[in-house]
């Protein structure tokens, strides 16, 4: 007898309890952006579609659309007959990732600190607190999103969604490039930097905001070791698994 989704696939680590929520191709699409971002799919973790159809409960023809357009993203690399991973980019493309970013991300800085949105300082300070709170509960992962997100949030925040969907996807192909060549020591400084920025817009100091935010990519970039890449394996059921209350 024909079994419909849901039934009898409850194998391995994937359960009813634990299962991601995702109804169609756009959640399973934000599920695995999210994981891609704090980095619990490093690059190079294959990602088969028997598993992903597993993990979601849903079709092999969603899964397919799902990673497609991950790999136009730049997030996924499909290869023939050898089925997709996620992304690894090397030395050259981080270099190119930061340098877009450095030109996109000072006009949104400039932006925001040049309206000097009271609003905008206060969705920005609590994003900063909230990052704080995960680094000082060791929840490091949680903290490197919210980091990511913060740099979203000035994107949306400039008022110009085509930067704010370019940023996004940049930020995402960055947590890539960190999980291959980060040096964890520099990560503290990020936030100082954040909160440096967040002082500048409430003070409407849009020019050093722009000129803080292209210092703050470039020493991100300079704090990686693009000469000493490292991988690690891991299984994308545990790695998408929703924690159990």
């Amino acid at each position: 007898m024909h079994k419909g989704p849901g039934q009898n696939r409850l194998v391995g680590v994937v359960h009813a309890g634990n299962r991601p929520r995702a109804r169609d191709a756009a959640g399973v699409h934000e599920h695995l952006l999210a994981a891609i971002v704090d980095q619990r799919l490093p690059p190079g973790t294959r990602l088969t579609e028997a598993d992903l159809v597993e993990t979601f409960d849903l079709g092999r023809r969603v899964v397919g659309e799902v990673l497609h357009r991950l790999a136009w993203e730049g997030l996924v690399t499909i290869l023939p007959n050898r089925g997709a991973r996620v992304a690894s980019p090397d030395a050259a493309e981080a270099r190119a990732i930061f340098a877009a970013r450095r030109a996109i991300e000072a006009g949104t800085a400039e932006a925001v600190a040049r309206a000097g949105d009271p609003a905008a300082v206060a969705a920005l300070s609590e994003n900063l607190a909230e990052e704080g709170r995960l680094r000082a509960a060791g929840r490091l992962r949680e903290a490197i999103r919210l980091s990511g997100g913060f740099h979203v949030l000035v994107a949306n925040l400039s008022g110009n969604p085509i930067l704010a969907g370019a940023v996004r996807l940049l930020v995402a192909r960055t947590s890539l490039v960190i999980a291959l060549f980060d040096n964890r020591g520099g990560l503290a400084c990020w936030h100082d930097d954040h909160a440096s920025f967040v002082e500048l817009v409430r003070r409407r100091r849009h020019r050093a905001a722009a000129a803080l935010m292209r210092h703050h990519l470039l020493e991100i970039e300079r704090d990686l070791r693009l000469d000493r890449p490292r991988r690690e394996a891991i299984d994308i059921r545990s790695a998408l698994a929703r924690p159990l209350a």
